[in-house]
């Protein structure tokens, strides 16, 4: 069976995507690049690589590979590296967790294209995947803005059925439909706010308004829950839900795992000497957002 893995940022990506590649799973990550365009990175290791699928200034799908091993990997080391801040992350000796986890050729840095006119040619690449990161794409829904900027957020585009990536759409949804979708929620959200305030964007002088930029995207994070399940009753598309509390590893095939949590801490941007703040922002989003 083959997974994909429906969720928002700071819901549990990275272990998702650690607990694959622990249990030999190959895993697709589609996403865009954080300053040019679209591009999808899969870890496979069943054969030992580590690839990349992009289209370039020229409007050519680009593909790169390169050897990487997955049976001596320092796994608690590699997702340790993940709580270190950039300076000291960029320099990490594992290579997964470098950049973390955006350790891209500077062949696809220098050429790709923000072109979603063909990547969907490459699509057959992402599903022979067993776990995918960021499966919305696959449908369509990609290159939306924060929902606290002005523009179409991805719940809006979800719910309204937006969409600005072309895909063969009969292909993706009869491949979706073979795979076992899971659609990733929050109990705790005390929990998750202080992922949010410690990781969720970038602070500026005016802490009102990093407060109410964090709030706003967490209430996004768990609106997604709903829109996601809209657009995918559209198609018809088999889904879970799973909570990132409770729900049960498991489920996703796995047979080894780490411990809950392990990726807690994880890229986070919030500079320490501002952390004593946190409690407080949790407690006022709490009272205003029960």
């Amino acid at each position: 069976m083959k997974y994909s893995y429906f969720s928002t940022d700071r819901a549990g990506r990275l272990e998702y995507h650690y607990q694959a590649l622990y249990n030999n799973r190959s895993v697709a990550r589609i996403k865009g690049s954080h300053s040019r365009g679209l591009f999808t990175t899969i870890w496979n290791p069943y054969n030992n690589t580590r690839q990349w699928y992009w289209v370039d200034e020229e409007d050519n799908i680009r593909h790169v590979s390169e050897h990487r091993r997955y049976n001596n990997i320092d796994w608690y080391g590699a997702m340790n590296d993940h709580k270190k801040r950039s300076k000291e992350n960029y320099n990490s000796s594992h290579w997964i967790a470098r950049k973390y986890c955006w350790d891209n050729p500077e062949e696809l840095e220098m050429t790709v294209k923000d072109n979603f006119s063909i990547f969907y040619k490459v699509f057959d690449k992402f599903f022979e995947c067993d776990h995918i990161l960021h499966p919305e794409a696959l449908l369509g829904y990609h290159g939306y803005t924060k929902p606290d900027r002005e523009g179409l957020s991805m719940n809006d585009a979800l719910e309204q059925d937006i969409k600005y990536l072309n895909v063969d759409l009969d292909y993706s949804i009869s491949e979706l439909k073979k795979r076992k979708n899971f659609i990733v929620y929050k109990e705790d959200i005390r929990h998750w706010a202080r992922s949010w305030f410690l990781g969720g964007g970038q602070v500026g002088d005016d802490y009102e308004v990093y407060y109410n930029m964090i709030a706003c995207r967490l209430n996004s994070a768990r609106k997604y829950t709903t829109s996601i399940q809209i657009a995918l009753d559209r198609y018809n598309i088999p889904y879970e839900t799973w909570s990132l509390d409770s729900g049960d590893y498991h489920a996703f095939g796995f047979t080894k795992l780490f411990d809950r949590y392990v990726t807690e801490g994880s890229e986070t941007i919030l500079k320490e000497h501002l952390h004593y703040m946190v409690d407080d922002w949790i407690d006022r989003y709490m009272s205003e957002n029960p």
